[in-house]
């Protein structure tokens, strides 16, 4: 039981390693590695304006729910490693899942993202978890991200945030698309630890690119419609 709180307590505190990254503005860069990271969770819950804040630096109260699957390219770099990050922003809804399970295969993580104010968003996880897993093909690194810190009416403490994460071995934290608070961190801290781990299993890293190579050829998504949501 005592080594388990150690590991837990190790756990917490990786986010706090010193760690600096530096956004580079040109996708045209050349690059050592090419990541995907998914955003994942039930409709609603910010990961479109996560990925808004930090991409274009941009949010706004109401957003279009995302139809199949939207995606931003950043290029980050971690002293003389250039990383060009793809993020996909996967759809809530349960009718769009047969889309994202196509980008769950080749992704190298998953940032599992639920609403402060929502406790079933965080129950939900679940499921997603276990379809992620079931899906992916590469070896992983893994967030649980509770969203809208900045609100009141908070249903999810952050006691049992750390719990889930705890449970389910994920690096935890909790952002504000709104306020923007954490929101570096997160995508940054993510490629960072892409970097250290893919450093250290350069082969691994050759291996996935080759088991994925042309994934998403294939793949057509249906054209978006509008619906209204608060994130």
């Amino acid at each position: 039981m005592e080594n388990e709180k150690e590991k837990q307590d190790e756990k917490e505190m990786e986010i706090n390693e010193d760690f600096k990254l530096d956004r580079i503005l040109d996708n045209n860069t050349v690059h050592k590695y090419m990541f995907r990271i998914c955003l994942i969770g039930n409709i609603c819950v910010g990961k479109t304006s996560l990925l808004s804040r930090y991409s274009d630096n941009y949010f706004k109260q109401i957003y279009s729910a995302t139809i199949g699957v939207d995606f931003r390219v950043i290029t980050l770099k971690y002293k003389d490693i250039v990383a060009k990050v793809h993020v996909w922003d996967t759809a809530g809804q349960e009718r769009f899942k047969s889309i994202s399970i196509n980008y769950y295969r080749s992704s190298n993580g998953f940032i599992y993202v639920y609403d402060i104010t929502d406790m079933e968003s965080l129950k939900g996880l679940d499921s997603w978890i276990h379809l992620t897993t079931e899906n992916c093909n590469t070896n992983v690194i893994n967030f649980l991200v509770g969203n809208k810190s900045d609100l009141e009416n908070r249903e999810v403490s952050k006691e049992e945030g750390e719990e889930f994460a705890k449970k389910n071995n994920l690096i935890f934290l909790e952002t504000s698309a709104k306020n923007n608070d954490n929101v570096d961190k997160l995508f940054e801290y993510f490629t960072y630890k892409l970097i250290k781990y893919y450093e250290k299993n350069k082969e691994q890293y050759i291996q996935d690119e080759t088991d994925t190579f042309g994934q998403f050829d294939n793949i057509n998504l249906n054209e978006p419609k509008k619906k209204s949501c608060s994130c």
